[in-house]
């Protein structure tokens, strides 16, 4: 027997069932946020709860899931983006601060622009929608962040990405990096290799088709982490698409930075005890920052008709000689 009654009403959940109850809730985009039913897994499974206990101690689960709702989705809902991502910010534990560039922020505000660049923490993109002012921003996301955020689900293309590659990840963001996307993998069905690649393809293409509007894109070639040695063919793709059919209205490229953060950084302001309070103290030395760099013509970077890959060195080249010591001293 898997269940047995309580005082309360309630069945007792065993570890597999209280685990099958949070991913069939996950699942379900309109049953709310995870979060209500992880803490209902917990009431109702001894086990479930005895094993995330232990677990908390080294990624704060609940304290994150909790984030999720109770900050970012809600003042994203309630205030939009931009608005809401500054709210999200100036909540957080740390100080932040935003750079932009003065002569071009018009451009940044109204033009069709692809924003791209590192992408070192969770905080990356609500960094540049709390310094870019505009609702048509919209982001190629993985599918679990529209999940965990449902009212950020508007602002995304739909990306999927496998979560069980251990040693990518592992180079990415270290072990909380891989523990946290082992955790996914057990309530996000990621969908076969060609669904997947069939979803992403959309994502490209809803991309390339909200630029030809007037809207605004970012994209993280490298896929995010520490390290961004190799970039994929998204955004590449995107550029030689965007130039072959193109808009209205022509299309710019921003590069973005982001600095001093790290998730590492975002745990520490979750977890107790004091190897988190040593991090802190470590961290409060410099904010959080988020550099906009000066906007440029796409095809002056990439070339009128360019392949995928040529786009893709012709956009590595511009952003790796942006002067960002000298433009943004610190």
């Amino acid at each position: 027997m898997t269940r047995s009654p309580r005082p309360n009403g309630l069945e007792r959940l065993s570890f597999r069932a209280a685990l099958d109850h949070l991913r069939s809730v996950y699942a379900q985009e309109d049953a709310g946020h995870v979060v209500t039913a992880y803490d209902e897994a917990r009431r109702r499974s001894f086990a479930f709860r005895a094993v995330t206990a232990v677990l908390e101690r080294i990624y704060p689960v609940r304290a994150f899931l909790q984030l999720a709702a109770d900050l970012f989705d809600r003042a994203i809902g309630e205030d939009g983006l931009h608005a809401g991502c500054r709210r999200i910010l100036d909540t957080l534990a740390f100080d932040w601060e935003g750079v932009t560039p003065e002569e071009g922020i018009r451009i940044l505000q109204s033009a069709p622009v692809i924003f791209y660049g590192n992408h070192p923490s969770l905080l990356t993109p609500f960094l540049v929608a709390a310094c870019v002012d505009r609702e048509d921003l919209a982001f190629l996301s993985t599918s679990y962040v529209r999940r965990l955020l449902p009212h950020f689900r508007k602002y995304c293309h739909r990306l999927e990405v496998s979560l069980t590659e251990s040693m990518k990840e592992w180079r990415r963001g270290g072990v909380r990096r891989v523990l946290a996307y082992r955790l996914l993998s057990l309530l996000h069905a990621v969908p076969s290799p060609s669904e997947a690649k069939e979803i992403n393809r959309r994502a490209i293409h809803d991309a390339v088709e909200s630029l030809r509007v007037g809207g605004s894109i970012m994209i993280v070639p490298s896929g995010g982490g520490k390290h961004d040695r190799v970039w994929y063919p998204g955004i590449g793709m995107i550029a030689r698409d965007i130039l072959a059919n193109p808009g209205r209205e022509d299309v710019w490229v921003a590069p973005i930075r982001e600095e001093h953060c790290s998730n590492k950084r975002i745990y520490a302001t979750l977890l107790r005890g004091p190897l988190a309070r040593l991090r802190r103290r470590r961290d409060e030395r410099h904010p959080v920052r988020i550099l906009l760099g000066e906007p440029s013509l796409l095809r002056e970077v990439v070339g009128e008709s360019p392949t995928v890959q040529a786009a893709i060195d012709g956009l590595r080249d511009h952003y790796d000689h942006v002067c960002w010591r000298e433009a943004f001293p610190s």
